[in-house]
């Protein structure tokens, strides 16, 4: 089996010479061709009288034709004339007669055109197969470039959607943030505008204290979107501290609209002792979030209870927000 494996490579090898010839440079070329007239013209002196037709005078016409072409056949077929003619005058003279030794001229260049014709068509169409390939490699690889291109233009395509899509998330999100703030900040400064003189001294500073805690909410969220656009183009990351949530819940709720406040029945269950490790400002935000949409969707005079619940001093809290509104739908 192993020796069949290398005959077959062997025969492989030979009959990818020709192919491995024509990458050759034009020196290497031409020294091929000598050396084939060197075989032919030692093949034509030492094996006559037992070869005297020439035969290997065909080698050398098969290598100028095939990696010269045409001009190969022409340059070879001067050289074979003038080799003969040497030959006959040195070797042949006396040995064979001049009538035969024409006949066999004629035969050979005869014979040595034709097949010099055969290995240049050959060889032409070994190049037109090389440049069909090499322009059906060049169109493939057009293909190939324009589908790439079609991809990125794609991909770039489905990447401007999806920032369209987050930009648009960001305003909802950063809207949805500043409203309410907004809202408190306005309703406190309307009642001090309309109300200032029939207002007692406890009222109109709890009034100035709610807009001022809300003008810093909103300086606080302002300076976040300009951090998470200008540095990291993300929301800045969580400023962790112990935090009370009793005190973020009633820090919330003072902040609300009284109107919203009268609406609904608050319930608070939250521990003095529940404390938490956690970014004030982003628990602020969830909880007005939350009182935000029930606000909006749960309906008025129903109760609505804060309470957190923690099994163990040290295991996680949860803190929820029940209502009596309508839920997410599963759909």
């Amino acid at each position: 089996m192993k020796q069949f494996n290398h005959i077959s490579a062997l025969l492989r090898q030979v009959r990818s010479l020709p192919l491995f010839m024509l990458r050759l440079s034009t020196s290497k070329h031409v020294l091929i061709v000598m050396l084939s007239y060197g075989l032919g013209c030692a093949g034509l002196w030492f094996l006559f009288p037992l070869v005297h037709n020439g035969a290997s005078m065909f080698l050398p016409i098969v290598s100028a034709c095939w990696l010269f072409r045409y001009r190969g056949l022409l340059i070879s077929l001067v050289l074979n004339g003038v080799i003969f003619q040497l030959i006959y005058a040195f070797l042949l003279r006396g040995m064979l007669p001049d009538q035969a030794f024409l006949e066999g001229g004629v035969i050979g260049f005869s014979t040595s055109l034709g097949l010099g014709l055969v290995v240049c068509w050959l060889r032409v169409a070994v190049d037109l197969v090389y440049v069909a390939r090499q322009q059906a490699l060049a169109a493939e690889q057009e293909r190939l470039q324009a589908l790439q291109v079609g991809r990125e233009a794609t991909f770039a395509y489905e990447h401007q959607c999806k920032l369209n899509e987050l930009k648009d998330q960001f305003l909802l999100n950063v809207s949805h943030e500043l409203r309410t703030p907004l809202t408190v900040l306005g309703g406190s400064l309307e009642l001090l505008k309309v109300y200032y003189d029939e207002l007692d001294q406890t009222m109109r500073d709890e009034a100035l204290t709610q807009a001022v805690e809300n003008h810093n909410r909103l300086v606080n969220l302002v300076n976040r979107v300009l951090e998470a656009i200008t540095v990291t183009q993300e929301f800045s990351p969580a400023q962790c501290e112990a935090v009370h949530v009793q005190q973020i819940v009633q820090e919330v709720l003072s902040q609300l609209d009284p109107h919203d406040l009268e609406a609904y029945t608050f319930c608070v269950q939250v521990s003095e002792q529940v404390v938490v490790w956690a970014d004030p400002q982003y628990l602020i935000q969830v909880l007005h979030n939350l009182l935000s949409n029930v606000f909006k969707y749960v309906p008025k005079q129903t109760e609505v209870c804060i309470a957190t619940i923690q099994p163990t001093p040290s295991s996680p809290v949860c803190l929820s927000v029940q209502d009596a509104g309508p839920g997410i739908s599963p759909q």
